[in-house]
């Protein structure tokens, strides 16, 4: 088979080689997929600069979702057979065009669903599904924080808030992302080049919030300390403050952003910090995994998540795909497909 490998930590046009590889064998509980397309996520960028812990040595084959056919599955496997259309979070090896991941971490595509919608499933809305639905309890009426709103992740996080009768603020940088936010139904819309997301829930919203979902991290997470109520939740889903600064010292610095926290000021006003890890999650909870990807397949089927593909790269536009998502030009799921 053919993959993209990453070979080095460099700019997106000179860290990765399309070499002929070998396919990969399936094991226990496992099924094999052909891929025909496979996503980006933030992840992907801090592991192509040297910033992403979880990245095997190189050189090695990234990449977290995928949709395709199934191609074999183990004698163990029951529920897939061979030419189901699915869509699957793989433990890296996603950008091949074949890959193997566990059952728990599979689902059917409709085959009517357009190309991408299953990687954008298996990745932002599994992740938004385990932080909005597993990992606590949005209410009616609550006021929920989405940073980062545009993106695949906020989108899908937008979707459940809405459906579970939030109050939805959306953080995002420039009008066009804003104009996006807007459309998909988000009461509060706040671009951070004109105006902090603090200021706005301090002028607009009586300084406080219910719900804050955070990937940015860093003193993020501490502004959100400050005006979060009481009952109030942080979900933290990453670090994108860190993207393209490496060295020890912007460790210390974000680290040092986050802020210090006694657990007295959390019981206090029985708030809580909630950190979200899918890797994690799928290393040791598979149980879970496979309880998000049947509720996201059944929410896309009744038509709350409903994914938005922002752009779609051919397979040797990978470093254009790599580029755009690192500039953050991104709207909803960027995807890359494999030429037939």
């Amino acid at each position: 088979m053919l993959a993209h490998v990453l070979v080095r930590n460099s700019t997106p046009s000179d860290s990765f080689e399309l070499k002929e590889c070998p396919i990969p064998e399936v094991g226990p509980g496992q099924v094999r997929i052909k891929v025909t397309a496979f996503g980006l996520n933030f992840a992907d960028i801090m592991a192509r600069q040297g910033l992403y812990r979880e990245c095997p040595p190189l050189p090695c084959i990234i990449g977290y979702d995928v949709e395709g056919f199934i191609d074999q599955v183990a004698p163990d496997v029951t529920g897939f057979k061979p030419e189901d259309r699915v869509f699957a979070l793989t433990r890296f090896g996603g950008y091949a065009q074949y890959a193997i991941t566990q059952a728990q971490a599979v689902s059917h595509l409709p085959t009517e669903a357009p190309v991408g919608i299953g990687c954008a499933l298996a990745t932002q809305c599994v992740t938004a599904y385990h932080a909005a639905i597993l990992s606590q309890t949005l209410l009616p009426g609550e006021k929920v924080l989405i940073q980062a709103a545009a993106g695949g992740l906020g989108t899908a996080l937008i979707q459940i808030a809405l459906w579970k009768g939030c109050t939805v603020i959306g953080v995002v940088g420039g009008k066009e992302k804003a104009d996006y936010i807007r459309k998909l139904g988000v009461q509060h819309v706040v671009d951070h080049h004109t105006i902090s997301w603090v200021d706005y829930v301090n002028q607009h919203l009586g300084g406080r919030v219910d719900v804050i979902f955070d990937n940015v991290g860093g003193s993020s997470i501490k502004k959100g300390k400050a005006v979060l109520s009481a009952g109030g939740r942080i979900v933290t889903l990453g670090a994108a403050a860190l993207s393209g600064k490496k060295g020890k010292l912007n460790l210390i610095k974000l680290g040092l952003g986050f802020g210090f926290f006694s657990p007295i000021s959390f019981l206090g006003k029985s708030q809580s910090l909630i950190g979200v890890n899918m890797l994690k999650i799928a290393d040791y909870r598979p149980d879970m995994i496979n309880v998000s990807f049947k509720g996201v397949a059944q929410l896309y089927k009744d038509g709350i998540l409903n994914p938005h593909i922002g752009k779609v790269f051919s397979q040797d536009e990978l470093a254009e795909a790599q580029a755009h998502m690192e500039d953050r030009k991104a709207i909803g799921k960027v995807v890359v497909t494999w030429n037939e």
